[in-house]
């Protein structure tokens, strides 16, 4: 079962490494485009903003952190997303919502990684180290196969848009649903090692953060 598994996914992979590289670049674009924008924040923004983290730093020895409640939240974010490529994979708008989506994605993660470290410096960088790397090892790739799966079925959708054949569509809709099933497993995974095992990291490593 699992070789059939492991021959499908490197089947799958070969055969839409493309689509992959491109929405790849679509993110590193957006972590670029994120970063720079850190340069043009207003000085008021920036210290709102510094005065947001710092207090989450101060919460960070004494403050106790509701897992189940961290994991509801991200769950729910990250639902909402999914929902959205899933249901725009089914119309033509998958083409154009899943490469904004991946670029936005990339935006927000770049951003955050250059204002923590141009704001805190070296604090900044081991925060986002510990913050946001755990649960981005699983979210960012997740993230690039769903945006490519809703993609490439909307791209099917436009090109078979005049075919009638019932059994063509009920196959191509079954090649949708799977792959998409494992890439919001994946999304899970991240909300609960963002819940779960991320604080830990934060709690392990706060006496160089604060």
């Amino acid at each position: 079962m699992f070789g059939r598994l492991n021959y499908a996914a490197a089947k799958h992979i070969r055969e839409n490494g493309i689509w992959y590289l491109c929405f790849f670049i679509l993110f590193s674009l957006g972590i670029s485009f994120g970063a720079f924008w850190v340069s043009k924040l207003s000085i008021d923004s920036k210290d709102l903003l510094i005065r947001y983290v710092e207090g989450f730093f101060n919460l960070i020895p004494g403050g106790t952190i509701y897992n189940g409640g961290t994991f509801r939240i991200s769950f729910i974010n990250n639902m909402i997303w999914i929902v959205m490529l899933f249901i725009s994979g089914f119309t033509y708008l998958g083409a154009v919502v899943s490469p904004l989506y991946m670029t936005f994605k990339g935006f927000c993660f770049g951003f955050s990684v250059a204002f923590l470290v141009e704001s805190f410096g070296r604090k900044g960088l081991i925060f986002s180290l510990i913050s946001l790397l755990p649960h981005s090892i699983v979210l960012i790739p997740g993230t690039i196969f769903l945006c490519t799966i809703s993609f490439q079925y909307s791209l099917f959708l436009l090109k078979s848009r005049n075919d009638k054949r019932y059994e063509t569509k009920r196959q191509s809709f079954a090649s949708y649903i799977v792959p998409f099933a494992f890439g919001l497993a994946a999304v899970i995974l991240s909300s609960i090692i963002e819940s779960y095992i991320t604080p830990v990291f934060i709690r392990s490593l706060s006496v160089f953060i604060i």
